[in-house]
């Protein structure tokens, strides 16, 4: 009997902090995050006119750790991108690509996803054909 509670107790240890067929919950900042998808401009009413913000379009739900909120991750299929003054002139509308920056919260009025990424780096996809 006391096998089976150490191997029970092992498996919820090991498999806290996952996303069963996923794998480990993305955590926040500081820690820096790479994700890909598509991105999209969209328009937000605000106080003072409309927001023009780029979205991030997830190619695959990511799973982040807000403990904040809750003690289980939380999905997020979109994520607003934060501190790119100009993006790179093939990155347009729906273009695909990889995003390398920390990932937070939303907190201000600014910010429209549940989730925020500060970019570092935001690379186009090449697509070989």
């Amino acid at each position: 009997m006391c096998l089976w509670r150490l191997s029970f107790i092992a498996a919820y240890l090991g498999l806290s902090g996952c996303v069963i067929g996923y794998g480990p919950c993305l955590l926040q900042q500081p820690l820096k995050n790479t994700l890909s998808g598509r991105v999209h401009f969209r328009d937000y009413p605000a106080a003072d006119g409309v927001d023009n913000v780029p979205v991030l379009a997830l190619d695959k739900t990511a799973y982040i750790y807000a403990p904040a909120q809750s003690h289980h991750c939380l999905a997020a299929n979109d994520l607003q991108l934060l501190g790119v003054a100009e993006f790179p002139p093939n990155v347009i509308e729906n273009s695909h690509v990889n995003v390398d920056g920390v990932l937070f919260q939303a907190g201000s009025g600014r910010e429209h996803t549940p989730f925020v990424m500060n970019v570092t780096t935001i690379l186009p996809v090449t697509n070989p054909h």
